[in-house]
């Protein structure tokens, strides 16, 4: 019973500096009994996620991937991973400053929060690689961006400039599309005025993907009712059984000014030493916070759908089947259900069929000409020479 073996761990090293080799083979024992089959499970849906990269790096040209720290190491090793995320209970623990139960709450809560993160990663970053790998088959679409060659799944860091890039961005000689993960996000600010002027981005919900037609380079936009680009379509993945009956909790954010975040900051910054040193903190600032409202999950697209108003409407994907009462619920002249999806990439050529409907129609052909002049551009020069042009 793993309980009785933390109960040997527990306060053996006052300092916690000198932790045998049994005492750390402990973490190991506590993520397989917490998680069981889900780390099979996990290795499944890895699989799944380089198979189609590998597809991608054929047809694409690719020349790899690029993920978020937490993300590749989870994909590296989700075991190993899991354990990392006990470093600090567990030294607390060793050090007596934490009890055994309370060290299987917070290290249950700390894997399996990470756990369920990675994995949702996992298929959101399997969904957008599986459309523009469709998106290349079905339309001859290319890789344009990162010019890099890397496909780019990481959202981090990316709005340091004050713009918010896309993840990629794919096209063909009539048209691209520009995909952007778990955007928007907070763009970098400076003072109490430039806080103003960001703040419509901490308070705004955040789909889990928004594809816009065309190249979309930066998609900030502080003037707009939203402060983004008006996107053409927001995708929603479901990747947990009976997703539907989760509610989602969402919180008002009243607007801070540069001096209050200021404060927070260093109001956290204690708490957290206070806690380290097993002392109370004492003489803090205190702040009213925003009220706390709850939606059924499968409500959370037509929310997004009401603040963001995308112009080809909201695409929800789920792995597992959805049940009938719910799919009436969801669906509507706005809103489509991909269902049953799991990893069949066959599955979202639903998408790609509505996203390229029409497009072949709205060419300009001058346009089209040039392009495919360009392509070809060796060839052209010698073709206007023998014509006498050039």
């Amino acid at each position: 019973m793993i309980e009785e073996k933390l109960k040997e761990v527990y306060g053996i090293d006052k300092y916690g500096k000198n932790v045998p080799e049994w005492a750390e083979k402990i973490k190991y024992e506590f993520v397989d009994e917490v998680m069981q089959d889900k780390l099979r499970e996990a290795k499944i849906w890895i699989n799944e996620l380089y198979k189609v990269f590998e597809e991608l790096q054929e047809r694409l040209k690719v020349k790899g991937m690029l993920f978020s720290r937490e993300m590749k190491s989870f994909l590296d090793d989700p075991r190993r991973h899991l354990v990392k995320k006990l470093f600090i209970y567990y030294h607390d623990l060793i050090r007596g400053k934490l009890s055994v139960d309370d060290f299987i709450v917070k290290g249950k809560q700390a894997i399996v929060s990470s756990f369920n993160s990675n994995m949702r990663s996992i298929y959101q970053s399997w969904g957008l690689a599986s459309i523009v790998l469709l998106l290349a088959e079905k339309g001859n679409y290319e890789l344009i961006y990162p010019e890099h060659g890397y496909l780019d799944f990481d959202r981090s860091g990316k709005q340091k400039s004050g713009t918010i890039p896309p993840n990629i961005v794919v096209g063909n000689v009539v048209t691209s599309f520009s995909f952007f993960l778990e955007a928007p996000r907070p763009i970098t600010w400076e003072d109490g005025g430039d806080l103003e002027k960001v703040w419509k981005f901490y308070s705004l919900v955040r789909p889990d993907m928004l594809i816009y037609e065309g190249t979309e380079i930066n998609i900030v936009d502080p003037q707009g009712d939203i402060p983004i680009k008006r996107p053409d379509y927001i995708v929603e993945y479901k990747e947990l059984p009976n997703w539907w009956k989760r509610w989602r909790y969402l919180k008002d954010y009243k607007p801070l000014d540069g001096n209050e975040w200021r404060a927070r900051w260093l109001k956290g910054l204690y708490e957290g030493f206070a806690e380290i040193l097993g002392v109370e903190a004492k003489d803090l600032p205190s702040f009213s916070e925003g009220k706390s409202k709850r939606i059924k999950e499968y409500k959370v697209i037509e929310l997004y759908e009401a603040i963001y108003k995308p112009r080809k409407g909201g695409v929800v994907i789920s792995r597992v089947p959805v049940e009938d009462e719910i799919k009436r619920e969801i669906i509507n002249d706005n809103v489509t259900l991909i269902d049953d999806v799991g990893f069949n990439q066959g599955r979202l050529e639903i998408l790609i069929e509505k996203m390229t409907k029409g497009i072949k129609s709205t060419y300009d052909l001058k346009e089209l000409a040039y392009k495919f002049a360009m392509s070809k551009k060796e060839e052209f020069i010698e073709w206007m020479r023998s014509q006498g042009l050039y």
